[in-house]
């Protein structure tokens, strides 16, 4: 008898949008999603997140810091689910997604997040003064390369 696999609702547009943007970043936390898309409170963002990984369009990862006292920041990547629904609306191949068993340093999120961090602030820079125009951004291992041009 074969197993009958969860019934998972269709997603609204917000929703749809929040996998992009989840996608885009690989690697995102609440503030993060809230700043990338602007006009979304920390509650939606947090609540939105919360549905998306309560039905399993994205995985979620825990990075504790050990200082005076213990605190931790909730990270969100698309699952294998996810990247799917990505790939089957947007005609996208070759998504990132994490498994839930894959894990990830402290040191590597941090370091992620701090990067993500630069480039939504790059690119809400680039949309609220129409300076300069971001060209590419192009992530590796070992660099990230930007390409800017002004626009003065």
């Amino acid at each position: 008898m074969a197993t009958k696999k969860p019934n998972r609702p269709q997603l609204a547009l917000g929703y749809k949008m929040v996998l992009r943007v989840v996608a885009r970043y690989r690697f995102i936390t609440f503030n993060q999603l809230r700043a990338a898309l602007g006009a979304m409170s920390y509650a939606q963002a947090k609540t939105m997140l919360f549905d998306l990984f309560k039905h399993g369009f994205v995985e979620r990862l825990i990075v504790t810091k050990a200082s005076r006292r213990i605190n931790f920041i909730q990270v969100f990547a698309l699952s294998r689910h996810g990247a799917g629904q990505l790939v089957l609306e947007s005609g996208l191949n070759r998504i990132f997604y994490i498994k839930a068993s894959d894990k990830r340093s402290t040191m590597f999120l941090e370091h992620t997040i701090l990067i993500n961090d630069f480039r939504i602030c790059l690119e809400n820079a680039e949309r609220a003064t129409k300076a300069f125009r971001l060209e590419s951004w192009k992530q590796t291992r070992q660099e990230v390369k930007v390409v800017i041009n002004q626009t003065l």
